[in-house]
């Protein structure tokens, strides 16, 4: 892959948002073109800043490609055969590959697990981890660290082992050519994970009890182990992050009402350090090769870090004044900091990778995500803040077609999945290729959306179908009354409880839609609480985790709850006058295909006009390429044959 360099004073033009003036209209850029994944994603540098590894896409092919920064290639690997997610460096000649597996035999039900493969990146041999082992382990992976044994560079990973009737979470480390694992410690019941020091010892064990929701932190001490952390929490239990730079320490997130706090706690003395607020919840972990936490981000438009290494900070700063009107995010670097990999996007930016030589102060483009969708085929997006009719403060993301007035659009209504989720400021393939069509496009951020600020997240408790619903139409009158929408012509489409919305919306509201759309989405809520317990196992609902998550959001009281009915779409469909698109994977285990065939038969008995397509061999987040275009390409016929854009 060509690399091109430039200097970082000169690195990016300045970009300008829409303003009132009509965006310039190009050809618009084929459905396939949207609707491709990635061409390239996850890259990784090695740890002395020469080499490269990702993920690269044509067509329907996937492969792991490593390569000298100067271009040569020095291992292909296929992974077309799986969902390959990430890929990272787990020595200076290995680089692992972590995919997720449709397996029917680990749990009481379907579900997806994680996989890894190690590429030998001078022999070019491939080991999948833990296709044998010592003991009887189940072949995914669900924590690892990088470390050595004898002097040589190894992986430690934490698995399930099957023995006399009973799982438990133990720790493996693996040979790196040959992927064989061999057991050196084995966890307790509530063991559910591990930190892990680079010479494999085991520096602590986190274990969960199930009906009390109690978090303990343990560390050996005199042959046994003694609590050095606890906490009991029925939701928002703690977030363990890892080591901190003093590595007798590791970092601890709580959560108080509204508040998040970031703590270190010592592993020896069980002593906590002085607290410091979190501006919003913690995501996007950054470790180095020690296994010790350099960064935190917050989730938000902007990249907000908390950096415990001030190289990788300095490295950010510079990169961040260098590249002005790009939303950045770190993805990789050396163990020196001195070779950094992040991804841009903008308003004219569809997905770039950077990567960072701080030696030679420059700045090289790794690969584009949508190198087909051009500047000219981005639309742009913008903010909006709105009030719901309660008077709360609301915000949204609003897409504009190129070559039309903002004036009367047609509208497509675009909730996110979740609920408790968000989308960004970003290029989003599903928004650009319907704005493509003509249509402006709405991404609401209804109340339960994260990422605002805890308060704004639970204020959405107990208003799923309720206030979250309302919230959406709250915006359509928004948008209308600026005279940017026509709020005759809005059909709403979504995935996951995006797709619960739409089938809400249409049998809740039904006034407000010409059409809907709905991929993966929820249609019984009492069904869908059944089909959770029976994943993690029956019993008392208020000891389930799962049940008690979801009863927090609904306002109900779990799959007995008859109320939950009233906004369940399939058990209203008399109300919905607007035809329906129904699209399911066939393989999703998220939410489960008879969702969409429950919706679909209520719909055909009550004679409502509405279409249902599986998609064969797909998962619950539209991950394989031909199922991807077959989704896009039948939810833009369906749209512009009830919803024309013109």
């Amino acid at each position: 892959m060509f690399i091109r360099n430039f200097c970082i004073a000169v690195a990016a033009a300045s970009a300008t948002m829409l303003g009132g003036a009509v965006a310039a209209q190009a050809q618009p850029a084929p459905i396939e073109a949207y609707a491709a994944l990635p061409a390239i994603e996850s890259v990784a540098v090695s740890d002395d800043g020469t080499e490269l590894a990702y993920i690269s896409r044509r067509g329907g092919d996937s492969q792991v490609v490593v390569q000298s920064r100067s271009g040569e290639v020095l291992v292909t690997v296929d992974v077309s055969d799986r969902r390959p997610s990430r890929v990272f460096w787990v020595s200076r000649d290995h680089v692992a590959i972590e995919s997720l597996v449709l397996n029917s035999h680990l749990f009481i039900s379907t579900t997806h697990l994680p996989q890894l493969d190690i590429v030998n990146v001078r022999t070019r041999g491939v080991a999948r981890v833990l296709r044998s082992a010592d003991k009887g382990v189940i072949n995914a992976v669900f924590d690892r660290w990088r470390g050595h044994y004898r002097g040589e560079p190894t992986l430690y990973v934490q698995a399930v082992t099957s023995e006399d009737y009973a799982y438990t979470q133990d720790i493996y480390r693996v040979d790196l050519d040959s992927g064989r694992g061999r057991r050196i410690a084995t966890g307790l019941e509530d063991t559910v994970g591990y930190l892990v020091r680079p010479d494999g010892e085991i520096a602590a064990r986190i274990a969960l009890s199930r009906d009390s929701a109690r978090t303990r932190l343990t560390a050996p001490s005199g042959g046994g182990w003694r609590n050095v952390f606890e906490q009991t929490a029925p939701l928002d239990g703690p977030g363990i992050w890892g080591f901190a730079q003093d590595p007798d320490k590791v970092i601890v997130s709580t959560q108080e009402g509204t508040d998040i706090y970031l703590t270190e706690i010592s592993l020896s003395t069980g002593e906590a350090g002085e607290r410091r607020r979190q501006e919003g919840p913690a995501t996007g972990p950054l470790y180095d090769r020690n296994q010790r936490l350099v960064g935190l981000d917050v989730v938000g438009d902007d990249a907000d870090y908390t950096f415990y290494e001030p190289r990788l900070e300095q490295a950010w700063t510079t990169l961040v004044q260098g590249l002005p009107g790009k939303r950045l995010r770190l993805g990789s670097f050396s163990s020196d900091y001195q070779t950094v990999v992040v991804r841009s996007e903008g308003d004219t930016d569809s997905g770039t990778y950077y990567l960072y030589d701080a030696a030679a102060r420059s700045v090289s483009v790794v690969g584009r995500a949508y190198p087909e969708v051009g500047p000219e085929n981005i639309a742009p997006i913008s903010m909006i803040t709105y009030t719901a009719a309660d008077g709360m403060e609301l915000y949204g993301y609003l897409t504009l077609p190129r070559g039309r007035p903002s004036r009367d659009l047609p509208l497509i209504l675009l909730p996110h999945g979740g609920p408790a989720s968000r989308d960004y400021a970003e290029f989003d393939w599903w928004s650009q290729a319907l704005a493509a069509r003509g249509y402006a496009v709405f991404q609401p951020q209804f109340r339960g959306s994260d990422g605002f600020g805890e308060a704004y997240l639970q204020a959405g408790y107990g208003e799923w179908g309720r206030k979250m619903q309302t919230d959406l139409t709250d915006g359509i009158a928004h948008l209308a009354g600026l005279g940017i929408v026509d709020p005759a012509r809005v059909c709403v489409v979504g995935a996951s409880y995006g797709g619960y919305a739409a089938l809400a919306g249409v049998a809740m509201q039904p006034d407000s839609y010409r059409c809907a759309v709905s991929v993966a989405g929820v249609s019984d809520l009492r069904q869908m609480l059944r089909s959770e317990a029976r994943a993690v196992g029956f019993g008392n609902q208020s000891r389930n985790p799962v049940i008690r998550y979801w009863n927090r959001f609904m306002g109900g009281d779990g799959y007995n709850d008859a109320s939950l009915d009233e906004r369940s779409p399939a058990r209203l469909v008399s109300a919905i006058k607007a035809p329906v698109l129904l699209l399911h994977g066939r393989d999703d285990t998220v939410v489960l295909y008879e969702q969409s065939e429950i919706m679909f038969e209520a719909m055909r008995r009550a004679g409502k006009t509405v279409k249902m397509t599986p998609l064969e061999g797909e998962d619950h987040w539209l991950s394989f390429p031909s199922t991807r275009r077959q989704m896009l390409t039948e939810t833009i016929e369906f749209i512009e044959e009830h919803n024309p854009p013109r």
